[in-house]
């Protein structure tokens, strides 16, 4: 199968719209964006949003060579010689072979105490905007100063397809909808535009409106595919990765008029901070949660909101999820699916009634006691949320309870969900520990639960993930396929994950699509074309770093995988969206070049430079991307493989200057991850922190993916299963050792640091706990956790495994538990946010607790007031990158080696 059998249509016109600073704008993406919970926020500092405060004078480090002419007064209390002491010893000194003897020692003195500290020691800060104090830097050369500027982000146009309520049976009937900005000097607007026809532009309205008296500006915004109705959000609060409360209000395209969405059919005007509101898949109703109930309302709001649910309250969360299963299992805050005709749906309500709950202080209140916020927060070996799903048909107004048939019942938990027509909803559940996986369906009309399938992911030493959203496929009585179907992500019997093609609903048994050494990565499946049975999905073939697109037919007599890109560009990262029929696409090319982003016709956006021979819509800003290549020498990055002593090969991605010095010894930053199943260090072009020290600092940068991570088939994930610390320490400390074996003459071995966040951290720490000292000279670990028993429950045990049974791994392995290890480091620094709500602060405090106890002194602290996880709040995120470059600065100049230990 070829490239050729994919259906391609041109546009009519070409047409490109005035490129917006999206960065800067309040509007937010509808794009989700699902994360490991113990994944770094950002390995780059974020591009800078309404809640980030830069400061407009930069900090760099001063010239060493400007400095060396400089004159310092002697301090009046230097010893024997003060200046009034010189002067009585020039008064009254009667011996010129005395008096020649002062000044030798004067001028001996002035050298050791001025000139010599000025050669040895440069200072901290200063104003400067790129210069820094390495001889071979150069003017093209930056700092963190410099990303936090910006002067590296790209910005990108509002690009938002608008989903059709219905399943498009050709890519004729698919117009490429999509909705956009523009911005004027007076007010950005909101417009729906099309791909197919590029004339056609509908105004929207603009982004701020006024109503009783009060102007308010759009936060969040859904638009309807008749393009008569939005949903807009107001004052919009974050809550945790992917929850928040905002205001919420409809407006009526055609007339113009706004009003607010409550749960009250006549609300007298007055506002209600709600969770989240949505369109139902058809656009026929709105449904929202407030005060963790469930409502709905038919569009034209003609009836009083459905109450749906009336027992929402601190305990129970109504279609709603609560913060174990927003962060560990669904990544959203969403537990509702509505069946694809809109006539029903289901929805999962969580008891926390038995959960712990977690409590911290807030401290910047400006109140006489900081007062206490408290989340539900199981951890391991504790109580868990009891899930239970509901069903609501429209047309009865009946709620059923859903018998889930699970032995254990009060322990299960819900990975994924899926309607597979408008009649059967099928789930994925599992045992407490994401063992067992049973997958069941739910017949409406029959009422009638079935068990399709089961598996035990014990037989490759594994445990069952955050799930890839299956994908429905249609019935088409043209191919002979006569039922609902659906693809899903799941392990073949090589242990790496693949498509398998499920016919009905109901069946046992799938057809795999996709097989060999590689696996089904990203999103997993983008789309569906209907006419020609091809599946759309990204994957890592051409290289375990990389990402690109594929297709695959789900007909019996077509074979192989369709190559969409160029393979011999193995280490291209490539990412999209795909539009219903799957028509169009939005290309996201991220690296390993700099970024580059477009929308067309999906044949015309599938590499990084063929989008610029046809008329697709260049959604990034290519002066900015032209203007980064010409001032300033990028760093130069290598993707490479290392095999250990034991036959492992391990992946690691080397920066180093671009104008680096052979002859010189630099010093080494080592990044660290390694969460089991993450992929954090792949193709994808950054320029970040790592990047900011290699340029302005002069080092080389390794980024490490040790074994148990993910990309390479369950194998190499196995190796964390129950013993969460063991082999990541162990593979980073054996890479770097051979790294710097091969690389003797150009790395400083008294300049090696480590530094990773959350469970990087961890890692951080369990590394210099193994290494002792040997190889790594500094460490910084950011939001660490330090002891499992003090991690949520899923994520724990998902890896660890019960806690009675494994108790022993638990306390001797996967536990920072060696604190005389760190004695033997130059410096370690810490670092977290008192707000955690992720990874407590508990860790880190006990953790310091127990190096002051025996006496390990070698370490800072750096405490971040109300900052949550990604460590943001009053200005933290510019706080925090900035110590940790200068930071790693004072390190390699030798400046936190005679700290008193």
């Amino acid at each position: 199968m070829t490239a050729d059998n994919i259906r391609t249509h041109k546009r009519k016109n070409s047409h490109l719209f005035n490129e917006q600073n999206t960065s800067g704008s309040s509007i937010r993406t509808d794009y989700d964006t699902s994360m490991d919970n113990l994944e770094l926020e950002n390995l780059a500092p974020p591009p800078i949003g309404r809640t980030t405060s830069i400061p407009s004078v930069p900090r760099t480090v001063r010239d060493l060579e400007s400095q060396s002419h400089t004159t310092e007064a002697i301090p009046a209390s230097a010893p024997f010689l003060s200046w009034d002491n010189i002067y009585l010893t020039n008064r009254f000194a009667t011996n010129k072979r005395k008096m020649g003897a002062v000044l030798t020692l004067l001028v001996i003195f002035i050298l050791t105490l001025v000139i010599y500290p000025l050669l040895t020691r440069a200072p901290r800060y200063d104003n400067g905007s790129k210069s820094n104090n390495n001889a071979n830097s150069s003017e093209k050369s930056f700092t963190i100063e410099n990303v936090m500027k910006g002067d590296f982000q790209i910005r990108k146009r509002n690009f938002h397809f608008i989903d059709p309520p219905y399943t498009f049976t050709n890519q004729d009937m698919d117009p490429g909808l999509y909705m956009t900005t523009e911005t004027t000097d007076d007010e950005t607007r909101f417009y729906a535009k099309q791909l197919f026809d590029t004339e056609f532009s509908k105004d929207l309205g603009p982004n701020r409106f006024e109503y009783n008296g009060v102007e308010y500006l759009v936060e969040t915004i859904k638009v309807s595919f008749a393009l008569d109705k939005l949903i807009f959000g107001t004052t919009v609060i974050d809550n945790f990765r992917h929850s928040s409360t905002a205001n919420y209000w409809i407006k009526d395209v055609e007339s113009g008029s706004i009003r607010p969405i409550t749960p009250y059919f006549d609300s007298d005007g007055a506002l209600v901070r709600m969770s989240y509101v949505r369109f139902s898949p058809g656009y026929n109703f709105i449904y929202f949660v407030f005060n963790n109930n469930l409502y709905f309302q038919d569009i034209h709001g003609q009836h009083a909101p459905v109450s749906v649910t009336i027992d929402g309250s601190a305990d129970i969360f109504n279609a709603k999820t609560d913060w174990i299963y927003e962060e560990e299992v669904f990544a959203d805050d969403e537990a509702i699916w509505w069946a694809p005709d809109d006539s029903k749906f289901m929805f999962a309500k969580f008891n926390d009634t038995e959960v712990d709950d977690y409590t911290f202080p807030r401290y910047t209140t400006n109140q006489q006691y900081s007062p206490l916020t408290s989340i539900k927060y199981p951890k391991a070996s504790r109580s868990n949320p009891k899930v239970q799903l509901y069903f609501y048909s429209i047309g009865g107004g009946q709620l059923f309870n859903v018998n889930m048939d699970h032995p254990e019942s009060d322990e299960i938990i819900l990975y994924d969900a899926e309607w597979v027509g408008p009649e059967n909803f099928l789930f994925k559940i599992t045992d407490r520990y994401s063992k067992e996986l049973s997958v069941k369906v739910f017949n409406t009309d029959k009422i009638e639960l079935l068990n399709t399938r089961s598996y035990n992911t014990s037989e490759y030493n594994g445990w069952v993930e955050k799930s890839k959203k299956l994908f429905v496929i249609p019935p088409n009585e043209e191919n002979k396929r006569n039922n609902y179907g659906y693809i899903d992500v799941q392990p073949d019997n090589e242990g790496f994950n693949h498509l398998f093609y499920y016919d009905t609903p109901q069946a046992s048994e799938g057809k795999q699509l996709t097989d060999g050494n590689w696996e089904v990565t990203g999103t997993g499946i983008l789309g569906f074309d209907y006419e020609t049975d091809t599946v759309y999905f990204t994957g890592n073939m051409f290289h375990t770093m990389s990402q690109n697109l594929f297709a695959v037919s789900i007909d019996n007599n077509a074979k192989g995988v369709v190559v969409l890109q160029n393979p011999s560009d193995k280490h291209s990262f490539y990412d999209y969206k795909i539009s219903s029929s799957t028509r169009f696409g939005v290309m996201e090319y991220e690296g390993p070049h700099i970024p580059i982003a477009a929308a067309g016709p999906l044949t015309q956006v599938l590499s990084e430079s063929n989008h610029r021979d046809n008329d697709a819509l260049v959604l990034s800003d290519e002066e900015k991307r032209n203007t980064i290549l010409q001032n300033y020498d990028l760093p130069i990055t290598s993707y490479k493989t290392t095999t250990l002593q034991d036959g492992t090969e391990i992946n690691y991605v080397e920066i180093k200057p671009r104008n680096m010095d052979a002859k010189r010894k630099h010093p080494l930053l080592v990044n660290v991850y390694g969460g089991p199943g993450s992929q954090t260090f792949t193709s994808k072009n950054t320029i970040a922190l790592e990047q900011a020290v290699v340029s302005g600092l002069q080092a080389i940068v390794l980024q490490i993916e040790p074994r148990g991570t993910g990309g390479k088939g369950w194998k190499y994930r196995s190796y964390a299963s129950k013993q969460l610390g063991y082999w990541e320490p162990r593979d980073i400390e054996e890479v770097t050792r051979k790294f710097i074996s091969e690389n003797e003459n150009h790395i400083n071995t008294d300049r090696v640091a480590i530094w990773g966040w959350s469970y990087g951290g961890f890692v951080t720490l369990k590394t210099v706990e193994y290494d002792k000292g040997s190889i790594f000279k500094y460490a910084i670990a950011v939001a660490p956790v330090t002891n499992w028993l003090y991690y949520d429950s899923i994520y724990t045990e998902r890896y660890m495994g019960e806690v009675g049974k494994n108790i022993k791994s638990y306390i001797e392995i996967s536990r920072v538990a060696d604190i005389e290890s760190f004695r033997n480091v130059s410096r370690l620094l810490l670092m977290h946010g008192t707000s955690d709500d992720n990874v407590h602060v508990q860790n880190t405090f006990e953790f310091v607790d127990k190096l002051n106890s025996a006496n390990v002194r070698n370490y800072d602290m750096h405490i971040f007031p109300d900052s949550d996880h990604s460590i943001r709040f009053h200005n933290a995120q510019s706080t925090i990158y900035k110590k940790l470059y200068y930071w790693l600065q004072e390190a390699f100049q030798g400046n936190l080696d005679d700290i008193i230990h």
